[in-house]
Formats: structure tokens, sequence, C-alpha cells
């Protein structure tokens, strides 16, 4: 991505949050530690919320923070020999926004464990605050996601249904708890 990002002539810098522990991953809390470290090193503007197996494949598709709504880069992704094209709710993969839009939803929630829900959830949280979403074309938005050498975390079973009593926790679970 690094190479995109020169040709592209952003400033930029790459933060990889790594969980240290052995329990199922959190991503929306990995995101929210992401987002207090690196405004500990600089008063960034915009944010991509990146998961690491993702490669967009088009140079076209710029990393800069949009005019309005949050935007969802990932509208499609090469997975293992097959296409995959989010579902409406989805704002998962690779997404940005400016730093004020990540803090007035609060960031993403920190109660999803293992794989699931997270981005639904995000999506709810936009939706909320009325700052909606934009998603890329198909023909901007296309990424490759790497082979994974690692043991998949576990599905969220109950990842819509948190998601779906998100509403209820919006003001308590989130980048400040």
């Amino acid at each position: 991505m690094a190479p995109m990002f020169k040709r592209q002539l952003l400033e930029f810098r790459i933060y990889v949050i790594e969980q240290a522990d052995k329990r199922v991953f959190n991503r929306g809390a990995l995101f929210n530690v992401g987002f207090i470290e690196a405004l500990k090193d600089m008063k960034y503007d915009c944010v991509a919320l990146h998961d690491v197996d993702l490669i967009a494949e088009n140079d076209h598709n710029v990393y800069t923070c949009p005019a309005g709504k949050p935007l969802h880069l990932s509208a499609l992704i090469h997975r293992y020999g097959h296409e995959w094209r989010p579902y409406y709710s989805n704002f998962g993969g690779a997404s940005i926004m400016t730093s004020e839009q990540y803090r007035t939803v609060d960031g993403f929630s920190n109660v999803f464990w293992g794989w699931g829900g997270e981005d639904d959830d995000m999506n709810l949280r936009l939706s909320k605050h009325k700052l909606g979403r934009t998603r890329l074309s198909e023909s901007l938005g296309v990424y490759t996601m790497l082979v994974q050498h690692h043991t998949r975390a576990p599905g969220n079973k109950e990842g819509m249904k948190l998601a779906m009593s998100g509403p209820t926790r919006y003001d308590y679970d989130g980048l400040h708890s």
C-alpha cells in the first residue's frame, strides 16, 4: 500500500495494531486503540480503517478524506478466487473518514469478539449521527484479500443481534470505553 500512497503524493503513516493476548480478536477495540495511539503522534485530520489482509488493486482509489460522508473503500474483494461484494450495511474491510467523524460516532463498539457484526454496528452509528456513508464503485474500490496463514477467528454468532442492539449502547460503548 505504501508505494501506492507515494504515487498519490499522500502524506501518511501506517499503524499496525495487533492484539497481544490469545483471546478471540476484537477488531473494533483494535481500531479504537490505533486511533488513540496515532493521535498521540500527530493531529490527523483523516483516518483510514483497514484490514491488514486487503490490498487495493487500483491506483485511482485515492486514500483522501471525502468531503461530506465517510467512504467505504472496499466495494469488491477478490477472495480465494471468488468475487465478494459487501452487502448494503457493511462498512468493513477498508474505509476512510475524518477524525472528527470518528470521534462523533465514538469509534467502533468494543463488544464484538470474533468475526462479524462490528462493521454493521459502525454503519448504524454513522446513520444515528446522520453522517451516512458512500461506497466507491466496483471499478475503483477493488481489493485482493491475501491468503491467511493463521487460524481464522471464530464467527460472532451474536454479531447481528449485537449490532441491532447498538443504539442502546452508543452512549457508553466505543472509543471512550
